[in-house]
């Protein structure tokens, strides 16, 4: 690792306290609650300084929403080396998310809201690499579909399957979850356990792609106990509580 200079420490740390300073803002006020000048205020850099680092406040939530999606990205990874087959890590990255986005629901609203028109405003040096940041989390799932294509536990019936498998569960993930937070199912549909309806859903729908073992030819519930055990203890533990390895069902 290369030494910082003391220039180069000043100027990262200065970068960090206005970063945690906007999330903060950005958390308690929203995205359209917070200026450049809230932020130069209360993390007491000078303007200039401030615009000199991030030309604009799209540019540090951008900046706030990679460092969010690394740190789901490193449960994926976690998830994605669990000792199983290629199914239970794929159903594992499933688990990951859900105890990202519950232990974590800030970092899920900073992910969720560096979206469309921020994008677009964002400076493409600080777009870049939240781009970057996704498709290191997408390609987790990707490995493990071409995994599991070259175990034989999925056999591909034309070119285009990998590709929908992804982005269908992608989609899943972040459409179902942001429902899920915002209290949609519980409050419309009256149902009480969402996130295992949408984990029983996944299974459904993968099914049908043939990714073996099939929901009914294997005890994902067991999986998962495992998963939480073996991968994600302390997180687990943290959410459901102490040696509840079944999560809420049990």
């Amino acid at each position: 690792m290369i030494a910082l200079s003391p220039k180069q420490q000043a100027m990262q740390e200065r970068e960090r306290s206005i970063l945690e300073v906007s999330r903060e803002l950005v958390l308690e006020h929203g995205y359209y609650g917070v200026t450049m000048d809230q932020i130069a205020r209360a993390s007491g850099c000078p303007k200039g300084t401030l615009y000199h680092r991030f030309a604009c406040k799209e540019d540090i939530l951008v900046t706030l929403a990679v460092e969010c999606i690394d740190r789901r990205s490193a449960l994926f990874h976690r998830a994605a080396a669990f000792e199983g087959k290629s199914r239970e890590r794929a159903l594992g990255i499933g688990e990951a998310a859900a105890l990202f986005g519950r232990l974590h629901p800030e970092d899920l609203r900073i992910m969720q809201t560096a979206t469309g028109p921020i994008r677009e405003k964002a400076s493409p040096i600080r777009l870049m690499p939240l781009l970057e940041a996704e498709r290191v989390a997408m390609n987790v799932l990707v490995g493990l579909l071409k995994e599991a294509v070259e175990a034989g536990d999925l056999e591909l019936d034309h070119d285009g399957t990998i590709e929908e498998i992804a982005i269908g569960s992608w989609g899943l993930l972040h459409g179902g979850f942001s429902i899920i937070q915002d209290g949609i199912p519980q409050n419309l549909l009256g149902v009480s356990d969402p996130f295992h309806k949408l984990w029983r859903y996944f299974n459904r729908s993968i099914d049908a792609y043939g990714w073996r073992p099939l929901f009914d030819e294997w005890d994902y519930e067991e999986s998962l106990a495992r998963l939480r055990k073996e991968v994600f203890p302390e997180e687990a533990q943290a959410l459901y509580g102490e040696g509840m390895w079944y999560g809420d069902r049990k």
